[in-house]
């Protein structure tokens, strides 16, 4: 996945993620719980790397800008809630309960919908700007970007 800027690239991955939790959506409404199993381990491992790269290249200077207990902060535990609702839908998965999947599937759906609104409304643009301005956006692009081809590798 190649972009232009930090906004671009995060959130193509956004897209990429949604598919994949539709994937797993479909899967269970057609009946077919190893399908969803597989189409969630793929978005499960997805969405624990972008929140890695968020958390580890975009936060930190955010903080440094806006204060330790600013927007990164409110980030940060929706990153919380949207992992601790992923464990819960993997162990549901587990437990081969399609229901329960269904529901919680579409709970997190809600939350993963208004959390990237903000990030990419608000987060991203201002992250891009501070970043430009400490002459590192290029860097933190290019490194996101490498993280993803080490972890194919």
């Amino acid at each position: 996945m190649s972009a232009g800027t930090i906004a671009d690239y995060l959130e193509s991955d956004h897209r990429r993620l949604d598919g994949l939790l539709a994937e797993t959506v479909d899967a269970l409404a057609a009946g077919s719980m190893a399908q969803a199993a597989r189409a969630f381990a793929q978005f499960q491992e997805g969405i624990e790397r972008h929140i890695g790269l968020e958390e580890q290249l975009l936060l930190p200077h955010f903080d440094e800008a806006t204060g330790p207990s600013g927007p990164a902060q409110a980030m940060r535990e929706e990153h919380g809630r949207i992992l601790n609702g992923v464990c819960n839908i993997a162990l549901w998965l587990h437990s081969n309960d399609r229901a329960r999947c269904l529901e919680e599937l579409d709970s997190l759906a809600r939350l993963l919908s208004t959390h990237n609104l903000k990030e990419e409304r608000v987060l991203y643009p201002v992250a891009e700007r501070i970043l430009a301005s400490l002459g590192q956006r290029d860097d933190i692009l290019a490194r996101m970007q490498e993280a993803v081809l080490n972890e194919a590798e």
